[in-house]
């Protein structure tokens, strides 16, 4: 049996209340730099499908933070939620990531060393968002990533996890090409950083995580029954919001794409 079954059609703002938050201000920024991330996979019927949505880098002195470009924006935008897009923190505390992450009905929060990637610096170069670029190579996560980064804007930040260049990553992709971040605007503006999780967030190690994670998500079955992990007894509640099933304060992708994990 669940232990509680709430059915209700109401606004999508109420599912925001579901959980408490903490947050903190714990940097400002000098520059915000907003990507295009593209995903190429498949749906549940095999047929070619690319998975897009807006990220925003925030960028501080000694640390920076990637998140969904509407949740930076301040609107409840359910396609970012849907998707479970994380929310990481480079260098914070001091020396490791932090990342707020989903696996509904659950949140979870990873801390782990910052690791340096060994970059190979190429001599191609480039022009994007109107800086110029060189080109370089790396591994992290399990995947060769191609990146672009700009001496223009000295940072050794950049979007997601990847960083560790003396200047801003523009564009980065997987070697594979299923993974793409672009740059699409860079803003020179101070604003605050805040550290915002769930309260009820599952501490985790990263490696743990992950193979969790893509073990989960990159199951077969999930493509065609999203919640076929989920026991009835581990469901706190569940709404129907606006048509939307909302397990414990997160919606469920109920068509969701073939997982492609980011790192492994």
């Amino acid at each position: 049996m669940l232990r509680k079954i709430t059915l209700c059609l109401m606004s999508w703002s109420f599912s925001v209340m579901l959980y408490g938050q903490v947050k903190d201000s714990i940097a400002s920024t000098f520059l915000v730099a907003h990507y295009d991330y593209t995903c190429r996979t498949s749906d549940n019927k095999g047929e070619n499908h690319i998975v897009n949505y807006g990220l925003t880098l925030q960028v501080a002195q000694d640390m920076a933070c990637t998140m969904g470009q509407k949740r930076h924006d301040g609107e409840n935008d359910r396609s970012e939620q849907l998707l479970y897009v994380p929310t990481t923190w480079q260098n914070y505390p001091e020396g490791n990531i932090t990342s707020a992450e989903t696996i509904p009905p659950y949140h979870y929060l990873t801390t782990e060393k910052m690791v340096e990637i060994k970059w190979t610096l190429l001599t191609e170069r480039d022009t994007i968002c109107g800086l110029p670029c060189q080109k370089v190579t790396g591994t992290y996560g399990g995947r060769e990533w191609i990146a672009w980064f700009t001496e223009k804007l000295p940072t050794r930040f950049g979007p997601w996890r990847l960083g560790g260049l003396p200047g801003l990553i523009v564009r980065a992709m997987s070697a594979d090409s299923i993974h793409r971040f672009e740059c699409s605007k860079v803003e020179n503006v101070k604003e605050a950083i805040t550290y915002t999780v769930p309260e009820s967030s599952i501490k985790s190690a990263r490696a743990k995580f992950v193979k969790l994670r893509n073990r989960i998500f990159g199951n077969p079955n999930y493509v065609s029954n999203p919640s076929y992990y989920i026991k009835p007894t581990e469901i706190e509640s569940m709404a129907v919001i606006e048509g939307l099933v909302v397990l414990g304060g997160t919606p469920i992708e109920m068509k969701p794409a073939k997982f492609q994990p980011l790192d492994f």
